[in-house]
């Protein structure tokens, strides 16, 4: 087994703090403790609804009962909050119930993960602690706040600014996971990366969040993914997923891509392959895709449907026809349905096997100027390639091999391929993960939200990288997901 890579995270996670709410978030406490209130009140106060209640989620212990003063059209007196206690009592709350069942195995993992937890909550700390120690998370938490220790307690920012001082800790590096409006407003104010736990019983304006999740278990890998969602992987073929010239798939890829997408991650592939070859080569068994950027970007599908499609112009091919006359030189054509050759000669035969691909049949170059070709592979050294792009100025290579290189136009390449698939998705490339190793790669993972290079890659993918995971052969990419918590 080789060892593990000498250098493995480039670009540390800014995040390194992890901050709660608990009502809403950690227990589900929001519908019991309205409903309760609501309907001890109501025998008393009949106009009190639960929806008129609302405005309570979030606030703190000194505003709460000054509110529901107001909304009882009484005066707020000692007799008034004592009310207000009793009714609190007379129905009792079994917290491990309304425990969320995701909360005690997201901690664990976040512990492990070596972050700093804490809870600020606008509860009591009397409540937080019966809440915490009831439910077991007592642990968790070395530090506790209370909106009650401040004189303004949420939306102010004050809990969450006390909070990362307590932690040692800069705004930026402070994830917090919010539900309320008054919650997502305190922790945007303070300066932290607000993740709003979705909850569509209630009103919440949770528009200042950076963040959405539906589910506490998104938490750490919006941590070890320095506070981005990720939405969609991008995926190149030889040297990534299957071995490169072998083709050998390791034998976790097929759970770690099913595992990803159940997570809700789109799988799409980004390579200098045609789909031809894919299927045809047999290259990924049992693998299936939700999009790809095939030849370097050149022609993209989101879901069966062309979302960029770029030709090489008629009179680019013109000039490569007189070109190839006049060298001799062997050249791989590949349009959307078909690809081929003009000639087989030494160099092709060399570089169809160090990709492991078999050769492709002949066809003439005559009538090249009408046909639609995406990519080209001329057979040229890097000394015959200035004469053949001076031919084609519209045009730009990229070397694969001593004497092969790719040739697409200049508005092709792996990343602005994947630029307008997220544009297609709906996304940002912000919330996109990039796997490579070769030169074609490289500015594919400097412009994704995580690049992620190979164990094998080329030392100068490797410096573009954000994060180095091990070679394909020792299941790299299914390492790398885990190290993001992505499965």
């Amino acid at each position: 087994m080789n060892p593990p890579p000498e250098r493995s995270v480039l670009m540390p996670s800014p995040i390194r703090a992890v901050i709660f709410d608990m009502d809403g978030v950690l227990i589900d406490s929001e519908p019991v403790y309205l409903g309760m209130q609501a309907r001890n009140l109501q025998t008393k106060y009949p106009w009190v609804t639960l929806e008129s209640m609302y405005p309570t989620v979030g606030m703190s212990s000194q505003e709460y009962p000054r509110f529901m003063a107001r909304l009882c059209r009484v005066p707020f007196t000692p007799e008034f909050e004592k009310e207000l206690m009793q009714a609190d009592e007379n129905e009792p709350i079994h917290f491990p119930e309304i425990l969320r069942p995701e909360a005690r195995p997201m901690l664990e993992q976040l512990r492990a993960m070596g972050l700093q937890l804490a809870l600020a909550s606008s509860s009591p700390m009397s409540n937080i602690r019966q809440v915490l120690s009831e439910c077991g998370l007592m642990e968790f938490f070395p530090v506790i706040v209370s909106g009650e220790q401040f004189e303004a307690s949420k939306p102010d920012p004050e809990i969450y600014l006390h909070t990362m001082a307590r932690l040692g800790r800069r705004p930026e590096e402070c994830l917090i996971v919010e539900d309320s409006t008054y919650g997502v407003q305190a922790g945007a104010a303070a300066g932290g990366l607000v993740a709003a736990l979705r909850d569509e019983r209630f009103p919440f304006d949770q528009s200042r969040a950076q963040l959405h999740i539906e589910s506490l278990s998104e938490v750490p890998a919006l941590a070890a993914c320095g506070g981005k969602k990720i939405r969609a992987a991008f995926f190149d073929v030889d040297g990534t997923l299957i071995s490169g010239g072998s083709h050998k798939m390791p034998a976790t890829l097929p759970a770690a891509l099913d595992a990803l997408r159940k997570n809700g991650v789109a799988l799409l592939l980004s390579t200098g392959r045609h789909l031809l070859e894919i299927e045809e080569e047999n290259l990924l068994p049992g693998l299936h895709f939700d999009g790809a950027a095939y030849m370097n970007g050149q022609l993209c599908e989101w879901k069966g449907r062309p979302v960029v499609q770029n030709l090489i112009s008629p009179e680019e091919l013109a000039s490569l026809h007189a070109y190839l006359d006049r060298t001799g030189h062997s050249c791989i054509f590949l349009e959307r349905d078909q690809m081929y050759a003009n000639k087989v000669d030494d160099r092709l035969i060399a570089g169809q096997a160090q990709v492991g691909t078999a050769i492709p049949p002949l066809r003439s170059l005559d009538g090249l100027e009408q046909r639609e070709i995406y990519q080209l592979i001329p057979y040229v050294t890097a000394e015959e390639e200035p004469e053949l792009l001076a031919a084609m100025p519209d045009c730009k290579t990229l070397r694969w091999g001593n004497a092969v290189v790719d040739l697409t136009t200049k508005a092709g390449g792996k990343e602005k391929g994947i630029r307008a698939l997220c544009e297609a998705m709906g996304i940002s490339v912000e919330e996109t993960i990039a796997f490579g190793d070769g030169a074609n790669d490289r500015k594919m993972l400097e412009m994704a939200g995580i690049g992620v290079a190979m164990g094998n890659a080329l030392e100068e993918v490797k410096q573009s990288a954000d994060y180095i995971t091990d070679i394909v052969e020792e299941d790299g990419l299914a390492k790398a997901l885990h190290h993001f918590c992505l499965i």
